[in-house]
């Protein structure tokens, strides 16, 4: 049984021993007492064992999906790397046989938006390593700017990216799941995906639509022993912010979502994330907020919603106002962040993350984005 069922599951039967005690009713007792139990059974079946397991990681080639590869392999498992950069692949690889010279890494060059690129990449996967029995859909990018900058454009390569492709993919390797009689999948979703942050409204849309497949397909899936765990991580120290997209006031919008991503106590680090999403893909959770001020931000903006909302919209009036609709990498955007004085600190955990998470700019806005 996982840790936060148990919690659930003592605050759902002191509950319904307080109701079966008030009505003062046996059968109620018996009722509640039996549905208890079932949850807790049912808990057991959840368990996971890396070692021997075979892990497919889409956008596994820098960042978080490195960082999860490298604690898979860590823990016994063989891996399959998808990305569409094969130089990037390659790198990554090497990084990891430089650690784990024994391990099976396989590598495969694909863009999880084109079906027929995704169906071959899981075939193959199912063949190299003998089958699949963790599914990461990890692979997303990152656009930042105001809402008046954006197109139908970046709404649909947000969409396509963060849902389609994890819906595709989900289907693809459930043929195989059934056949095996089990499987795990591990959805990458975004504290995003459940506080929109202003700014980023393309990529919050993407991630509350992921977040509501995501639970809904946990659901449908239990009964056939496959069980999908969704992650909201919050900001993290990947890297990440030079292979982001940004639009609007270019150097502004860095600067404020770079320094953002290295600030201490409110970033976490992608090697304790990673090893956090590992942990709850073996209890089988379904759910997992990954830091104590996401947790925090999650449940006041259930509580307290109207306050939360007001915070959002005084925090958007702090923001650039650009209106440029011209996409750029964040390492064609970080001039002011690298010459701010103040920042330094930051623009040096900043570099170490690029360097730890095999971040290299690619100077394309488009490529960065999934448009073709």
């Amino acid at each position: 049984m996982t840790p936060a069922l148990q919690k659930e599951l003592a605050f759902i039967s002191g509950t319904l021993a307080l109701l079966a005690a008030r009505r003062r009713s046996a059968l109620w007792t018996g009722v509640f007492t039996a549905g208890a139990s079932a949850l807790y059974l049912a808990s057991l079946r959840r368990r996971f064992d890396y070692l021997g397991s075979r892990v497919y990681i889409t956008g596994g080639s820098r960042g978080l999906g490195l960082s999860l590869a490298w604690n898979a392999l860590q823990r016994g498992a063989q891996v399959t790397l998808v990305a569409r950069d094969e130089e990037e692949l390659s790198r990554a690889q090497d990084i990891l046989l430089g650690d784990f010279p024994e391990a099976q890494i396989f590598i495969d060059r694909c863009d999880v938006t084109d079906p027929e690129q995704l169906r071959q990449s899981i075939s193959a996967a199912i063949g190299n390593m003998g089958g699949i029995d963790l599914l990461i859909n990890n692979a997303g990018s990152i656009l930042v700017g105001p809402f008046r900058s954006m197109t139908r454009e970046d709404f649909e390569a947000q969409l396509k990216l963060h849902v389609l492709a994890v819906v595709e993919a989900t289907q693809l390797v459930l043929p195989h799941f059934r056949a095996r009689g089990q499987g795990r999948i591990l959805n990458v979703c975004s504290l995003g995906g459940k506080v929109a942050v202003p700014h980023m409204l393309p990529y919050d849309t993407s991630k509350f639509a992921l977040a509501g497949f995501s639970q809904g397909v946990a659901a449908e899936l239990a009964m056939d022993n496959i069980f999908v765990t969704t992650a909201y991580p919050t900001v993290m120290r990947t890297g990440s912010p030079i292979q982001a997209v940004f639009k609007g006031d270019h150097e502004r919008e860095f600067e404020w979502f770079a320094a953002l991503d290295n600030m201490p106590l409110l970033s976490k680090s992608a090697d304790a994330a990673a090893k956090k999403m590992l942990d709850a893909v073996v209890e089988g959770r379904t759910e997992l907020l990954l830091s104590l001020p996401a947790k925090a931000r999650n449940l006041l903006a259930t509580v307290v919603p109207e306050t939360v909302q007001a915070l959002m919209a005084f925090a958007a009036t702090l923001l650039p106002r650009g209106e440029s609709q011209e996409r750029k990498t964040g390492g064609a955007s970080a001039k002011k962040f690298d010459e701010n004085p103040a920042l330094k600190p930051l623009r040096e955990r900043g570099h170490r993350a690029e360097d730890t998470y095999n971040q290299v700019d690619s100077q394309n806005p488009e490529f960065n984005l999934g448009l073709h």
